[in-house]
Formats: C-alpha cells, structure tokens, sequence
C-alpha cells in the first residue's frame, strides 16, 4: 500500500489520467446501459403496433344487425348529401331559348328557326357597335339550320344549345376589337365516352347512372388583348350556366419581347413657363402582344340521382 502510494505521489500525472479514463469508463457504461433499455422499450413497442395493425387489417365487420343498421344509415346520409348537392346544381340547368320548350310541338321547329335568325341578326349588329369581326358565315355555329327545319325530336335540345351559344358569343363581341375566327358547336358526346367505347367492354355491374349529361359545346378562337381575355374566363366561371373548359390554348402574337435596348424616339417637350430646362422623362418599353386563344366549352345539366335498388334479390 505504500508503495501505491508512493508511486501516486511520484506520478500525478499518470494518477490524474487513470483516474478520469475509470470515471469515463463508468459514465459510458451507464449511458449504453440506457441506451440499450431504451431501444428495448422502443423496439418491443413497434413489434406490439406492427402486430396489432396487421390484426386489424386482415379483421372484417362482423355480420350483426348493429353493423347492418351503421351501414345503411351511412348510406342513407351520402344518398341525402348527394341528393343536396344535385339539387344546388339544378339551378344551373339551361332553360330552352326564347321559351321555345312551352310552343306545341309541331310549331317548335319553325320558332326554333325564327329565334335563331333573329339572335345571329342581333350579335351581327352589337358587333358593328363594338368594333368586333365575326368569322366569315357566322351563324352562331347552326349554319345548317339556316335553310332547314330541325325535327321536332331534336328542337327541344337544339333550343337548349341556342341559349348557351347565344350568351357566349354576346361575352365575346361586347369587347371591343375583337377578332372572332371560329365560333362552331360541338357535339354533345364527351370525349371520355367515345375513348372508353375503344376499350374491352367490362362485365355487367349494377351502378347507378351519372348525375349529370353533356347537352352543349362551343369551339370559338379569337383574337383580343390581355384585359379582354382575363374578363371573358371570368365571366364564364360566374355564367349563369354550367360551363367547364375542355381546352384552353392561348399564344402570344409576338413570340419575342421588347428588347431592354431599344429607345423609342424622342418626344418634344416644351419649356417650362419660368424659363427653365424642361423635365427629361425617362422612356419606358412594354410590350403590345395581343393573344391568340382557342377554347373548348361544355354545357352540363344536372338531374335528380336515381337511388341504386337496395332490395336484395330473393332466390
């Protein structure tokens, strides 16, 4: 012991060193130890979780006349909300033009034809008074009709699709300087219909049939600046009508912009009355584009849900 002693007293040093490597030695100890508990605790609580999700997973509702009751209450409320909802829609339902709809049915086709003639009269003369071009044979896109008689099958629809293209193009020509190059109507079919008609027919299911139908289509390209553009795409998400955006391109007239270098020429600028320089005014360069925009439109109507057959089928 005297020797330890001794040789402590000789080696501080080392003493000092040995002494804080055993106290390290110690604290690292403990930490792992805590460490160690900890991911434990964490690893035994992930494997309890994992296990308990993959149970839930694979669990079904049980077939009890409490589940059964959930369930239709569950339906009957989405059935209520749809029902809600479809009713909001319908008042964005076209009326037919000119209350075409309330003639008899054999005096329809000759109002239908009436109306339009006066209407195309009627956007020929505000576009005079605002300044806009109509495309060459403009005919609010029923130019077939122009010399024909719908049938009386077909007026009732055609009268819906005269409103719809009547106020479109009466939003285009109140713009002045307006450049009208196509104004056409499309067919009522949508164009997913016509894609999942190439594809293998599915096997039979019973489901209830969409809420709503495609009764209208406008194509128009037309030429106008900016402020004008910006107004017509809101005026048609405020319309009175149902209306979605099958295609919207829009392109600069000029595809480069003004150069940063470019100077307009100097304009004169008269003394000031005290004889003083006049002010320098610094120039300033925009651009003047105008845009090119081609437009798809659909009319949609909503109609009442028809609530799938919930009976089941008795054998």
């Amino acid at each position: 012991m005297n020797k330890f002693t001794t040789w402590l007293k000789e080696n501080k040093l080392a003493a000092i060193l040995l002494a804080v490597l055993f106290i390290g030695s110690i604290a690292l100890g403990f930490l792992a130890y805590m460490a160690w508990d900890d991911y434990g605790t964490a690893s035994s609580e992930y494997t309890a979780k994992a296990a308990q999700l993959q149970k839930l997973s694979q669990q079904k509702p049980f077939p009890s006349e409490n589940n059964l009751r959930k369930l239709e209450s569950t339906f009957a409320d989405e059935q209520s909300g749809l029902q809600s909802l479809v009713k909001d829609l319908q008042k964005y339902n076209v009326p037919t033009f000119s209350d075409i709809g309330s003639a008899k049915p054999q005096d329809r086709p000759q109002r239908f034809q009436d109306a339009l003639r006066n209407e195309v009269t009627r956007i020929k003369n505000l576009a005079t008074s605002t300044g806009a071009t109509l495309p060459p044979g403009f005919y609010l896109g029923l130019e077939e009709y122009e010399n024909r008689l719908p049938s009386q099958e077909d007026v009732q629809l055609l009268s819906k699709q005269l409103t719809v293209l009547s106020w479109t193009a009466d939003l285009l020509c109140c713009h002045k300087d307006m450049i009208l190059s196509e104004f056409s109507r499309l067919g009522s079919e949508s164009p997913i219909k016509k894609e999942t008609l190439k594809k293998p027919a599915p096997a039979p299911q019973s489901k209830a049939p969409a809420p709503y139908e495609i009764t209208s289509g406008i194509k128009v390209g037309f030429r106008c600046n900016q402020g004008s553009f910006r107004e017509i795409v809101n005026s048609i998400s405020t319309s009175p009508y149902f209306l979605i955006m099958d295609q919207l391109l829009v392109q600069n007239t000029s595809t480069e912009p003004p150069h940063r270098d470019l100077q307009p020429p100097p304009t004169p600028s008269a003394a000031s009355p005290d004889g003083t320089a006049p002010i320098q005014r610094l120039p300033i360069v925009v651009g003047r584009e105008l845009l090119n925009v081609s437009m798809k439109l659909r009319g949609l109507e909503f109609t009442p849900p028809t609530p799938p057959n919930s009976n089941p089928a008795k054998n």
